[in-house]
């Protein structure tokens, strides 16, 4: 009798889930934003990673395995944004179970450096619709009794954005476009969408410990064109801008692109991407003043 009720269990471990609802896990809290927006009340969705810590550097708990071992759906950028992550994705690249966002060939791409993938796709919301999409199809292929329900949360996903867009298009129209610097080149999709330039990065690339000479460099720059604010990230190294913008009169302001200030109630609304997007444009607008 045992063996029988083994046996069931185990079968009915590999059919599509359509009696409960459906368990999803994201690597990042943007992504985590989006999925909630189209399962809503028909699933669960969790992110690994705190928005204050670093994808690039972050190494999984005991309880990070767990969830991921446990979830129906799993979704990640992919290997050049969560690279210690990806032992563990990338084994399960050929399974259902996983979402690979930066492999979807219509997304729009910027390059951090040429030939390499800026993986912040989620920080264009054209992007953002298309991710809302290929969340929508997985999770109706994990959970198809709902599959009706996550179509027409996407639809309501595709009107607020188109509404986000309108908002800051005009927030952006309206400021005096200041000249701004960056930490590093993280916000280009942001940028190109709305029609922004920063004058320079401090950092070409994060992941490299600059050198003397292109420290003196950037000094120099900031006092050649004397950008009006510097935008920072939440891992920004305080040192290294202190030493840079040494002697400079300029505000600095962190944009909370990973989406750690969206407030759990709006969250918990399903209109926490719309939040984050509103947060990073609020804090361009006031870089821009």
């Amino acid at each position: 009798m045992h063996k029988i009720l083994f046996c069931l269990l185990l079968w009915g471990s590999f059919l599509p889930n359509t009696w409960a609802d459906v368990n999803i896990t994201t690597t990042i809290r943007p992504l985590q934003l989006i999925a909630e927006t189209i399962v809503q009340d028909h699933g669960t969705v969790t992110a690994i990673i705190a928005a204050n810590q670093s994808p690039h550097h972050y190494v999984m708990s005991p309880s990070n395995r767990l969830a991921l071992a446990e979830a129906d759906l799993l979704v990640w950028i992919g290997p050049t944004f969560e690279t210690y992550l990806a032992d563990f994705f990338v084994p399960l690249k050929d399974s259902r179970k996983l979402l690979t966002v930066s492999e979807d060939e219509n997304l729009i791409r910027h390059d951090i450096v040429p030939g390499q993938l800026d993986a912040h796709l989620w920080l264009d919301s054209r992007n953002a619709v298309l991710i809302a999409e290929s969340i929508s199809r997985a999770a109706s292929e994990q959970d198809s009794a709902h599959a009706a329900v996550f179509r027409e949360n996407l639809n309501r996903f595709k009107a607020s954005i188109d509404s986000l867009n309108i908002e800051i298009e005009a927030a952006v129209a309206a400021s005096p476009r200041a000249g701004y610097a960056v930490y590093h080149n993280a916000y280009q999709y942001f940028e190109k969408q709305f029609g922004l330039e920063h004058q320079f990065a401090l950092l070409r690339n994060p992941e490299v410990q600059p050198g003397i000479r292109e420290i003196v460099a950037v000094r120099r720059r900031f006092a050649e064109e004397k950008p009006r604010c510097l935008l920072l990230e939440p891992d920004s190294n305080p040192d290294l801008v202190a030493t840079a913008v040494a002697g400079q009169q300029l505000t600095t302001l962190t944009v909370d692109l990973l989406g750690h200030k969206v407030s759990s109630h709006q969250a918990a609304t399903q209109s926490g991407y719309i939040e984050l997007m509103k947060n990073v444009a609020n804090d361009f607008v006031s870089c821009l003043y």
